[in-house]
């Protein structure tokens, strides 16, 4: 055989295991991506459930200021 085939064909080789490696890499990101995101979303929803009741809180304090004023 001659040599540059031999070299074509390990060139390809690398350059196939190259792009097989960024796809499998693409795949990791997304699902690990995915994860978080869920994660983050039910932070997100805690938080803002935890904002509700301070602002309950609030609400009924400065109620409850108002008809001790009067």
């Amino acid at each position: 055989m001659d040599t540059t085939v031999i070299i074509a064909i390990i060139i390809s080789t690398i350059a196939a295991l190259g792009v097989v490696i960024l796809v499998i890499l693409l795949f990791y990101y997304h699902w690990r991506n995915q994860e978080l995101l869920v994660n983050f979303s039910a932070f997100i929803r805690e938080n803002l459930k935890l904002k509700d009741e301070i602002d309950n809180l609030r609400n009924s304090e400065s109620k409850s200021n108002i008809s001790i004023n009067k």
